[in-house]
């Protein structure tokens, strides 16, 4: 088996939809039906909210639909860079450079604001759509005078006849651990364009939607033809036997659960996708994907991917907890 190339390991996990990002899907839709200009999704770390984008932005002709299933808009990301940009010319040259249509370091305010509005013109356009949505990840790093130059390309497209329905992805804080949204804290009129509608981004919650994700790798995402979904692949004859990763995913939440216990914590409902994804990882290609005689995962099997993959340790951090030295 050749594991450098199977799409397993693309770098920061191979992309599925989970019921997080339907989810997410769903509230942004409301609000674009709703007429709102934007919207704010926020999460502590780890959650899978960049995941979700990159989803959501490479697969817009499956979820942003009407009820006819026919496209209504179209849909890109950026990443807001850290750092202090001190002008709107800063500003516009980050936009620039993370949605890639910038040629030089630095472009005039007025350059680059006209970069950002063609850049959503020429998408519509080709297209044929009058909507972009517009994910910015990172979105804590705005300021609130940069807000004011994302108001001023808001109003030019509308005055364009087209609609760019901005998706603030923030994290909750610095480091990661969960807060309260923070859409209180602007001036009416920012709230009335962007954050009338708030979503608090969740892991995966409960048996049910670890199940539902762990289906992906038995149905959905397949490798290197359609009849190799990654469970398949890793255990071949455990599969043909009938085996499914989805049938374990009581035993994966379980084994969760015992080893938040054993560690001090309380029981929970909910899993991260960075450790879901990790874990799911470490189970298929270092145990199944080892072992000929592979037939079910058993509770030690989980219990050793957890610990492997630092699952506990995301879990201190979001609890702002110290980890104890003997199960860090």
């Amino acid at each position: 088996m050749n594991s450098d190339r199977h799409l397993i390991f693309t770098p920061n996990g191979y992309q599925f939809s989970t019921k997080p990002i339907e989810t997410a899907a769903n509230f942004i839709l409301q609000g674009v039906e709703n007429d709102l200009h934007g919207c704010s999704l926020y999460g502590g770390g780890g959650l899978g909210k960049s995941s979700a984008v990159l989803y959501l932005t490479d697969h817009c002709a499956q979820w942003l639909v009407d009820e006819d299933e026919e496209p209504i808009g179209v849909a890109s990301r950026f990443i807001m860079p850290s750092g202090v940009r001190r002008s709107d010319g800063a500003f516009f040259t980050a936009v620039c450079n993370g949605l890639k249509i910038s040629n030089t370091d630095r472009l005039s305010p007025k350059r680059g604001k006209e970069r950002f509005v063609n850049f959503v013109k020429t998408r519509c356009g080709q297209a044929r759509q009058s909507l972009m949505v517009m994910f910015i990840d990172c979105a804590q790093r705005i300021t609130r005078a940069e807000y004011e130059f994302l108001a001023d390309v808001d109003e030019q497209l509308t005055d364009a006849q087209l609609r760019l329905f901005l998706v603030f992805v923030r994290q909750s804080d610095a480091t990661g651990i969960e807060v309260s949204d923070d859409w209180s804290d602007y001036p009416s009129h920012m709230v009335r364009r962007w954050f009338m509608a708030t979503h608090a981004f969740q892991p995966l919650m409960g048996t049910a939607e670890v199940m539902h994700a762990l289906s992906r790798y038995d149905t959905e995402a397949c490798w290197p033809t359609s009849d190799m979904p990654f469970s398949r692949y890793f255990a071949r004859n455990a599969f043909d036997g009938g085996w499914t990763l989805a049938q374990q995913a009581q035993l994966l939440m379980d084994g969760v659960n015992a080893l938040r216990l054993e560690a001090g914590m309380n029981a929970t409902e909910g899993w991260p996708m960075q450790t879901f994804t990790h874990t799911v990882r470490y189970l298929l290609t270092n145990i199944a994907g080892r072992d000929p005689n592979f037939e079910q995962f058993t509770k030690e099997h989980v219990r050793e991917a957890l610990v492997a993959t630092g699952y506990l340790r995301l879990e201190y951090v979001r609890a702002n907890l110290i980890l104890p030295r003997e199960v860090a």
